[in-house]
């Protein structure tokens, strides 16, 4: 392997006095295989651009460079910064994400990779509709096929992605994605060969392809994997942590010549292995002959107190580092402690009012959570107080499809007239499209008005093609006057359970929103109530005509607030089986677990809230019933110098 070094000489000044210690050794003694350790706040950003600027003013040519990242602003915002740093003229480098970077080398070489030069891309929603087709040509081929053992179009996508991104079997992504699928696996298998056909047929590839296809072009055709690795002499990889096995292969191919790999990221924020991450290439990489690693510790984020919290909570089997916060002092960190979660959401929603009048902006202030339906009750109790919110996790929980299908089936058992209601209902259920749903509506306002049974309309419209026999026993298993939690529990356990592991490859994650809903459920004694308290809580959204826009609170998942920070933070339900997460404690893999309470904890500049119930886990699940050991409960790790406890109560 031919290695490329830099000419010996001084450091520009424009280095030398933008870095501190740390970081200028990272930027110029980094060289070969250099990993770059960068805690929390420590200037990640940073150090690459300066490293970037500083190659450049060493005479290295833009287009000897490759830089890779994870969104394409990151390497706008790197880029540009670099330019203003080194006041150079960055034209020619190739940058961007690994999927922008495979199309470029796809495009560049198509024949050799087997494409024709106008090949499109399909995103997400256009390989969905594709797999669909795919199988619904299958099954109208095969009529024998049982479709309720069969993943919907979503869960196929999920099992294919997968597959290639940890370049796996098929067979062992249904295992790691959703076991219960192995029975189907011919006819998996057979889907997936019809859409690799169909998309070669199309000349389309999909965002999987271009990683797949670019390292095959490279297996395939030695000469010019050369030719491209000679031309870059330096590659930088912003976080590292969170990439897959093939896209470490990528770079390491494109590497392979002048042999200057240079990756930055922490492996304790390593938190997507949902989408195929794979932590252990930092470990990986370290293991490799003539590897380096520098590390940046100086925190320019955090209080003193916060960091040190952040020291006693990191992550087990990790790159050790110790922070160091550059800022002078600042409030103690807080564990709250509340008996529930309704108390959780007064005393969040209070404490934010406190920081607003204090003169802290609300944009400034952030609620992290595990689960997006943690956030429920606080949704409902700023609504209530009228204080502006913007979720970065998704929808409001009650406009989410799930929700809002458990909803539909209490309003038409609330009121057995509420048309729309019943169309949501009954196009969940097999053979029931648009028109017939059209027809069984009619006739059941008709027999309703009538003082007939709805449930006799719809056992009428029950065939081998029309399936709802389920909704008719869950229907006459009711009583008249059911109490909320009840209609949900059954409604879930005779149906709708087994149509979120069909039709969604996210249906642990929707699961535990019914769950949630359930518990909610459970504090109203009529279907009445709960609706109406609901559906006042609903808030729509208006912007000013003026275009600017109101000042709000951010509701967000650890997982999407990760390379973000506020100067308030709070960290709703760190109980055990809530965070850490309930399956991880059942699957014993709470590695991941620290790794997000350790990026949440990371996100606060001045104050840091961590909120727990009393009685441990906020809600139980739905037909089954754990005990969480000593071991599981992150507040444990925290040590007790680093914290205030406060116990809260309210005067009535």
């Amino acid at each position: 392997m031919k290695k490329y070094t830099l000419k010996s000489g001084d450091i520009p000044t424009f280095v030398s006095e933008g870095l501190d210690e740390e970081q200028l050794k990272a930027v110029v003694e980094s060289s070969a295989r250099s990993l770059i350790v960068a805690g929390p706040g420590s200037g990640k950003t940073r150090v690459i651009t300066y490293k970037i600027a500083y190659l450049v003013s060493k005479g290295i040519n833009p287009e000897n460079i490759l830089l890779v990242t994870f969104t394409r602003a990151a390497s706008r915002e790197m880029i540009e910064r670099a330019r203003r740093t080194s006041s150079s003229d960055l034209k020619g480098m190739l940058a961007g994400t690994f999927h922008h970077i495979c199309n470029y080398f796809l495009r560049k070489y198509s024949a050799a990779a087997g494409l024709k030069e106008n090949f499109t891309i399909l995103d997400r929603e256009d390989s969905k509709d594709l797999i669909k087709h795919c199988r619904t040509e299958l099954l109208e081929e095969r009529k024998a096929i049982n479709t309720s053992t069969l993943p919907s179009a979503g869960v196929l996508q999920s099992i294919y992605s997968y597959s290639v991104n940890v370049l796996a079997s098929l067979r062992e992504s249904i295992v790691r994605q959703n076991r219960k699928f192995l029975g189907s696996y011919d006819e998996i298998e057979e889907i997936w060969k019809r859409y690799v056909k169909e998309k070669a047929a199309q000349n389309c590839v999909d965002y999987d392809d271009l990683l797949l296809m670019a390292l095959k072009l490279f297996n395939e055709n030695p000469s010019i994997l050369t030719h491209e690795s000679q031309r870059f002499k330096w590659i930088l990889v912003d976080e590292f942590q969170d990439t897959n096995i093939l896209q470490f292969r990528l770079v390491e191919m494109l590497s392979s010549v002048h042999g200057n790999l240079i990756v930055v990221g922490d492996d304790a924020q390593s938190i997507y292995s949902f989408r195929g991450a794979r932590f252990e290439n930092v470990y990986d990489f370290l293991n490799m002959k003539d590897s380096q690693i520098f590390k940046i510790q100086t925190n320019y984020r955090s209080t003193p107190q916060i960091v040190k919290l952040v020291n006693g909570i990191f992550p087990e089997n990790s790159i050790e580092k110790e922070l160091r916060a550059v800022r002078l002092d600042g409030p103690f960190p807080v564990i709250a402690e509340t008996w529930d979660n309704l108390e959780e959401a007064s005393f969040v929603a209070q404490r934010i009012q406190e920081h607003i009048n204090d003169g802290i902006d609300p944009d400034r202030i952030a609620v992290l959570y595990r689960s997006h339906f943690h956030s429920l009750e606080l949704q409902m109790e700023l609504d209530k107080r009228k204080m502006n919110y913007t979720l970065f996790s998704g929808p409001r929980f009650t406009e989410t499809a799930h929700v809002k299908d458990v909803l539909a089936i209490m309003k038409v058992i609330q009121n057995p007239l509420d048309q729309i209601s019943w169309g949501r209902v009954l196009r969940l259920y097999p053979g029931v499209g648009n028109t017939t749903a059209f027809r069984i509506i009619q006739e059941i306002s008709a027999a309703v008005n009538d003082g007939h049974l709805q449930v006799e309309v719809i056992r009428s419209h029950t065939s081998n093609r029309v399936r709802l026999e389920n909704l008719i026993v869950l229907l006459e298993g009711l009583e008249p006057d059911a109490l909320p939690a009840e209609v949900i529990r059954r409604f879930y356990e005779s149906f709708y359970g087994d149509y979120l592991d069909e039709k969604h490859q996210d249906a642990r994650e929707r699961r535990l929103d019914i769950e949630r809903l359930m518990e909610i459920a459970g504090r109203y004694d009529s279907l009445a109530d709960m609706l109406e308290d609901l559906a006042v809580s609903e808030k729509i959204d208006i912007e000013k005509e003026s275009g600017e826009r109101t000042p709000s609170i951010i509701l967000t998942t650890v997982h999407q607030a990760k390379g973000l920070e506020w100067d308030v933070v709070f960290v709703l339900a760190v109980n055990p089986g809530d965070f850490p997460n309930s399956m991880a404690i059942m699957e014993g893999s709470l590695e991941e677990e620290q790794r997000i309470f350790y990026v949440a904890a990371t996100r606060a500049k001045d104050y840091l809230y961590i909120m727990r119930q009393k009685g441990g886990r906020s809600r139980p699940m739905i037909g089954n019933r754990y005990v969480f050991r000593s071991g599981h409960d992150f507040i444990e790790r925290i040590p007790g110098d680093t914290v205030e406890r406060w116990d809260i109560g309210w005067d009535f």
